[in-house]
């Protein structure tokens, strides 16, 4: 279960670096739905297990922020690439337009929920 605690911290990190946003436990907090100290104790576990590191923020020192690790960034990799590879599992007797259709909904639907 803590390998999936990871895989959510990093994501929702990663996710909030790609909007070009600052990754704080309150972005976190906010992509995972959890209060501060739910997504605080995961960040801590995610620092203490070498996927996350915190800095001080470009924009204001007093901020700490979270970066990616390269075992972080390993960790992403490797989940999505599972990902993947469940959606082909899941969908191999579809043909090609409706795989790629399904995809284009499910990527919708993150669009739509912020995620």
């Amino acid at each position: 279960m803590r390998h999936v605690q990871h895989i959510l911290v990093v994501e929702a990190v990663d996710t909030t670096h790609n909007g070009a946003a600052e990754a704080t436990i309150g972005t976190v907090a906010h992509q995972l739905g959890l209060d501060h100290s739910g997504a605080s104790r995961m960040v801590r576990d995610a620092v203490a297990t070498g996927y996350l590191i915190r800095v001080a923020s470009e924009r204001d020192r007093r901020r700490v922020c979270l970066q990616l690790t390269p075992n972080g960034h390993d960790l992403l990799t490797g989940s999505r690439r599972w990902q993947r590879r469940v959606f082909d599992e899941l969908t191999i007797t579809w043909d090609q337009q409706d795989r790629q259709q399904f995809a284009s909904y499910l990527q919708r639907l993150v669009d739509e929920l912020g995620v």
